[in-house]
């Protein structure tokens, strides 16, 4: 899903420069992790997701030092660290 929202969101224009050009990855960066704030709001996780995505994407689109495979490997790493506060708050155990 979180794959989806990368391609849904970004535009062609932003999807073919954001590898030669620093403000657009930004703005790649911003509308990836808008879906986040919209469903758990702001907090400084975002910034993990942000910071991480940006780094990421920098290293496949401008430099291609990582393959396609290892982008959506870290990403999803970086995803499971993020939904993991989440995952623990719901589980219930019982106390008898």
């Amino acid at each position: 899903m979180p794959s989806a929202w990368d391609y849904f969101l970004q535009t062609p224009y932003i999807a073919e420069t954001k590898g030669k050009n620093s403000y657009h990855m930004f703005v790649h960066c911003s509308l990836y992790c808008f879906p986040f704030y919209l469903c758990f709001g702001l907090d400084q996780r975002i910034l993990l997701v942000f910071l991480s995505h940006f780094l990421i994407d920098t290293l496949k689109a401008r430099y291609d030092r990582i393959s396609v495979i290892m982008d959506q490997t870290l990403h999803y790493m970086v995803l499971t660290i993020y939904l993991l506060p989440i995952s623990y708050c719901m589980v219930s155990i019982p106390l008898s």
